[in-house]
């Protein structure tokens, strides 16, 4: 009980900071963080390490862990044979020089997989 009492306790503190943080961003433009601190009772390393916690807190909720994506084993029907006459009915490249070909069978749950594939490969 007194992990979860915890736990909502740096909850309401986290939301208490940001609310101090974008108070912060919205003073004068001719104020400084330090003067704008002085004026709250927060010391400009206190101010820092809050912000710090809350960007911290925020990439955790909205910037996951990348997971591995499986991608189904392909069956022979979707493979092209080397003498087939079909030509790719489109050709990606991503910004790392990855090309991959893009032929007519493919399933719209396929594509959806291989396209999220490329744009994390390295």
């Amino acid at each position: 009980m007194s992990s979860q009492t915890s736990l909502v306790a740096e909850q309401v503190r986290l939301q208490q900071w940001a609310a101090q943080i974008q108070d912060c961003k919205n003073r004068p433009a001719d104020m400084k963080v330090e003067t704008w601190c002085s004026e709250h009772g927060i010391t400009k390393a206190n101010y820092y390490y809050r912000l710090k916690r809350v960007r911290k807190a925020c990439l955790e909720i909205y910037n996951p862990e990348p997971a591995f994506v499986e991608l189904p084993q392909p069956t022979e029907k979707a493979l092209p044979q080397e003498d087939s006459s079909l030509k790719p009915t489109a050709i990606l490249r991503n910004s790392r020089g990855l090309t991959l070909e893009i032929y007519n069978p493919v399933s719209k749950d396929m594509l959806q997989c291989i396209l999220e594939v490329l744009s994390n490969a390295e």
